[in-house]
């Protein structure tokens, strides 16, 4: 029973996190900022500013807030509503991309770390489902796939935890930067926090569902075996 509630724990967090970000998006994208500025300029302007001349600014083929900084090719991708559109949520989440440029090139320490944890967490995130979903088919007959996938998820609640810092440090980056190249007034740099508290509480999220997996799959593994 006690692996039912975390399970469905888990679920309403993941469920109540989305909501919230998918409201803050919804919210601040019909909100247009007052110096008329698009996300494409804005990335464009502060890469400059912070001498990444090198980075350059595309739109991203997948769909709504599919927004990422890609270090292997230099490039931050934004999503076409926030590489085209001039409103709160699009210097937002520009600028935040763009924090993780930044980080890249002052090498910020929790990268090197993420980058230690990332090929275990690829082949963690392919597997490990897969495994739990074995290791509970075959429970009675051996334990020994079901502690390979907790071990997995624990693999990616690292992964997780250590890419809350990466998150929340590039959304500070984006405030500092938005108010020192002054794209934003007072109000709209309230508004750009709410909308990148709201992102980054997904992380967070995310973390805490995974956490609660692995209890859930530590209670069933500890109950098969009393």
């Amino acid at each position: 029973m006690e692996s039912t509630y975390l399970y469905l724990l888990a679920l309403i967090c993941v469920l109540w996190a989305q909501g919230q970000v998918q409201r803050a998006y919804q919210k601040y994208k019909r909100i247009e900022n007052e110096k008329n500025i698009s996300g494409a300029d804005v990335a464009r302007q502060i890469l400059d500013a912070n001498g990444l001349y090198d980075v350059n600014v595309e739109v991203a083929q997948g769909g709504i807030l599919s927004d990422h900084y890609d270090p292997t090719k230099h490039v931050v991708r934004l999503s076409p509503d926030i590489y085209y559109n001039r409103s709160i949520a699009s210097l937002a989440v520009a600028a935040h991309e763009v924090g993780h440029a930044i980080q890249h090139k002052e090498q910020y320490g929790f990268i090197a770390i993420r980058n230690k944890l990332l090929p275990a967490a690829q082949i963690a995130s392919k597997l490990g489902w897969l495994t739990l979903f074995l290791g509970l088919f075959f429970l009675y007959i051996t334990p020994v796939l079901l502690y390979i996938g907790i071990i997995m998820l624990v693999v990616i609640a690292l992964f997780q935890l250590v890419t809350l810092p990466l998150e929340f440090n590039a959304s500070s980056r984006a405030l500092v930067q938005l108010q020192q190249g002054s794209f934003v007034n007072e109000d709209e740099i309230d508004d750009c926090r709410s909308m990148l508290r709201a992102a980054a509480f997904t992380y967070v999220a995310a973390l805490l569902s995974t956490i609660a997996q692995i209890l859930r799959m530590v209670l069933i593994a500890r109950r098969n075996d009393d």
